[in-house]
């Protein structure tokens, strides 16, 4: 027997699917908003069938937080949603399955059986994990928790990598901790930096030179895809690889072979590939500026870094670690968070997340020299005009009421006419572009790229603008 939670607002949903667990023998646990369901996941389950819109929260961003509860349950989403980003990005965050309504008993049945297979095959053959070096990632916030996680797994492989997060998302020190914790651990781990390098230097810089290759070569030169022979190499910034390199690449990946600038002799070199970008790779694929062959190389184990904004407490654990990182360097006096600082610090949305951040404390370090605590006005400028500006920014939308001698709309109809309304003005006001919609209004990227989707709103590509 297995005890399942079914958090949904539709008491008819909750009614149907209590009735079809209760018949196959299962202790069955109902909750009509995500507070509450969140509060029963935490005295342990087997199975979570979560609808994705809640009264109070989105569901897609409670993934984390339920995969993380002792039970570590598997995660059934059963939704009336009709767009395909919402499926990907929801089995992206490790949902078991996406189901939508209306749904079959059977297929409600099936589903669950095999979610319980899963668990049960799991159980029956776990193995103790070697304890995994964080290598000075800091967090343990669900999504945290859960990147951490997949970096462990991807570690105990030979696969390549491929690590997707917006800039300053720490990228290049999960790339090391896959590394640290790989078999690998004692041969090198190079570093690429694809962005800001010509064409020509970039060859040079991957598979290395012979004398007299071209003006001013005047030794041999080893490249970086031989030093990491028998280690790990990191391609940052992966997006930015030229065109013509693209090609050659791929059939280093696919040979472990190259050839240095002017050299008629191969070379081999036993590496691990792991690659990281901020650009949205499939879309570049279908505009014809990334090739298809390489992702598919590139992306055997895909891992997405969530952004600060979304990291919950794990911001202020972070500030309070930069700031005794920068006392210590600047041998100043050790400095308490302020609770009007952190108020400010949680509403900024961080464009540049963790990198950003750490700049941002040693600059409030620096500011408060022998201050013992840090207040707003140790911080930039910038930082401390976006809690002015928060207000006024946000746009607003009117939304006309259905009127009194009119026709009563179904709340499902007015409610969809309204978010169309919502974000039509919401993205004129930001010039079409997401990720400052994100920051104005609170939601998170993948979400506003559902609710777009949802109502028909076209948009620019991710990665692109």
């Amino acid at each position: 027997m297995a005890r399942i939670l079914v958090i949904d607002d539709d008491e008819l949903i909750r009614s149907s699917l209590f009735r079809c667990f209760d018949d196959m023998g299962h202790e069955v646990a109902m909750a009509e908003n995500l507070a509450s369901g969140i509060a029963l996941a935490q005295t342990g389950v087997d199975v979570i069938y979560l609808d994705l819109h809640l009264p109070d929260g989105d569901g897609h961003k409670a993934i984390n937080d339920l995969t993380a509860t002792p039970g570590q349950p598997e995660i059934i989403v059963l939704t009336g949603q009709l767009d395909s980003f919402g499926a990907q990005e929801t089995l992206a965050s490790g949902a078991w399955d996406y189901i939508r309504k209306p749904a079959s008993p059977s297929s409600i049945r099936a589903s669950l059986t095999s979610a319980l297979g899963y668990r049960e095959d799991r159980c029956a053959t776990a193995a103790p994990r070697p304890a995994f070096d964080a290598c000075g990632i800091i967090g343990d916030d669900p999504a945290m928790q859960r990147a951490k996680q997949l970096l462990a797994r991807a570690a105990g492989s030979e696969a390549s990598v491929l690590l997707l997060g917006e800039t300053g998302v720490g990228k290049e020190l999960a790339a090391h901790a896959i590394h640290a914790n790989s078999q690998r651990k004692g041969a090198p781990f190079v570093v690429v930096d694809c962005s800001n390098l010509t064409e020509s230097l970039l060859e040079s810089i991957l598979y290395g030179h012979v004398k007299g290759a071209f003006t001013g070569a005047h030794i041999n030169h080893k490249g970086l895809v031989a030093e990491a022979d028998g280690g790990t190499l990191f391609l940052d910034e992966v997006g930015e690889l030229p065109a013509s390199l693209q090609k050659s690449f791929l059939r280093v990946l696919q040979e472990r072979r190259f050839r240095s600038v002017g050299s008629g002799r191969e070379q081999e070199s036993d590496f691990r590939l792991v690659a990281a970008t901020n650009r949205d790779l499939e879309a570049m694929t279908r505009a014809g500026t990334f090739r298809n062959d390489l992702l598919f190389r590139l992306r055997t184990v895909e891992i997405s870094l969530p952004p600060l904004r979304e990291r919950g407490n794990d911001l202020i654990h972070l500030a309070a670690y930069f700031a005794k990182r920068s006392c210590h360097r600047y041998a100043l006096p050790p400095k308490k968070l302020s609770k009007q600082l952190t108020s400010i610090l949680t509403a900024y949305p961080w464009p540049g997340n963790v990198r950003e951040l750490g700049n941002v404390m040693e600059a409030a370090v620096i500011e408060a020299d022998q201050d013992p605590a840090l207040y707003p006005k140790h911080l930039p400028s910038h930082v401390r005009m976006s809690s002015l500006d928060r207000g006024r920014r946000k746009p607003v939308v009117k939304t006309p009421a259905p009127k009194e001698d009119g026709p009563v709309l179904a709340y499902a109809t007015y409610k969809a006419v309204r978010d169309q309304a919502y974000f039509r003005h919401l993205m004129e006001v930001c010039d079409h572009d997401v990720t400052r919609a994100s920051q104005l209004s609170g939601l998170s990227v993948p979400s506003i790229y559902r609710h777009l989707g949802l109502a028909g709103i076209a948009t620019r590509s991710r990665g692109q603008g």
